[in-house]
C-alpha cells in the first residue's frame, strides 16, 4: 500500500505542473524543468519512505509510462519543446539503475539531485543569459549554463557529504569541486537528454569511489 501511495504522489507531481501551467501559460522549457526539479527532489527523498528494490521498481513502471505520456501527448507542457530529446524517459531509467547500483542514501541522493537540480538551472539560465556559447558534441552550450552547473553541483556536494558523514570541511569542498568538474564535463557533452542518464550515474559512482577509497577521510 505504501508503495502504491507514493508512486501515485510521484505522479501527482506532473499532473500539478500541467494544471498550473494550463493557467499560468510559462514558456515550454520553464515548465518542463520545473516538473523536473520537482521529480528530482521528490526521487531523492524516495529513500527515507522506499526500499531501494522499491524505488528501482518505480523507476522501471515510470519509463513506459512516461514513454506513453511522451507518444500520446498526454503532458503538453512537459513534453512539448522543440527540442529532439528523450530525456524524460532516461530520468526514470536513472533512479532506476542508480537505486541498483548505488543502494546507499547518500550515493543515490547525490545522484538524482545533481541531474533534478543542477542539470535543470544550468538548462534555464543557460538559455536565459548564456549569451557566450562553445562548442561540444551535444551542440552549441552556454558557458553561463556549464558555470552554473558546476556551482549548484559542488553545493549539493558539500550539503550532502557534511550531513551525510564527518569529514573535515577542506576534504568535503575539494572533493565536491573535483567530482562538479568531472560531473560538468559529461553533462556538457551528452546529447538528446542521455545526461539525464549517465550524469546520475556517474555522479553516485563517482562519489561512491571517493568513499571507497578513503578519499573523503575514514
Amino acid at each position: 500500500m505504501k508503495f502504491i501511495i507514493v508512486a501515485a504522489a510521484y505522479g501527482l507531481i506532473f499532473v500539478v505542473v500541467e494544471v498550473l501551467a494550463a493557467k499560468l501559460h510559462p514558456p515550454g522549457e520553464a515548465t518542463r524543468k520545473l516538473s523536473h526539479i520537482l521529480a528530482g527532489i521528490g526521487a531523492a527523498l524516495l529513500p527515507f519512505v522506499l526500499s531501494f528494490n522499491e524505488i528501482a521498481l518505480l523507476g522501471a513502471l515510470f519509463v513506459p509510462a512516461v514513454f506513453i505520456s511522451m507518444r500520446s501527448n498526454m503532458f503538453k507542457s512537459v513534453h512539448g519543446v522543440r527540442r529532439v530529446t528523450n530525456g524524460e524517459i532516461y530520468f526514470p531509467l536513472a533512479i532506476t539503475v542508480c537505486a541498483i547500483l548505488f543502494p546507499d542514501r547518500l550515493l543515490f541522493i547525490y545522484g538524482i539531485l545533481v541531474v533534478g537540480i543542477s542539470d535543470a538551472l544550468a538548462s534555464l539560465l543557460g538559455q536565459r543569459y548564456g549569451r557566450k556559447k562553445y562548442r561540444s558534441p551535444a551542440g552549441q552550450k552556454s558557458f553561463i549554463g556549464s558555470a552554473v552547473f558546476f556551482v549548484a553541483t559542488v553545493l549539493i556536494g558539500v550539503c550532502l557529504i557534511i550531513s551525510f558523514m564527518d569529514v573535515a570541511l577542506w576534504r568535503v569542498i575539494v572533493c565536491s569541486v573535483i567530482l562538479a568538474a568531472i560531473l560538468t564535463f559529461i553533462e556538457a557533452r551528452a546529447t538528446k537528454g542521455i545526461d539525464n542518464l549517465f550524469v546520475p550515474v556517474a555522479a553516485s559512482g563517482l562519489l561512491g569511489f571517493l568513499e571507497v577509497f578513503g578519499l573523503l577521510g575514514n
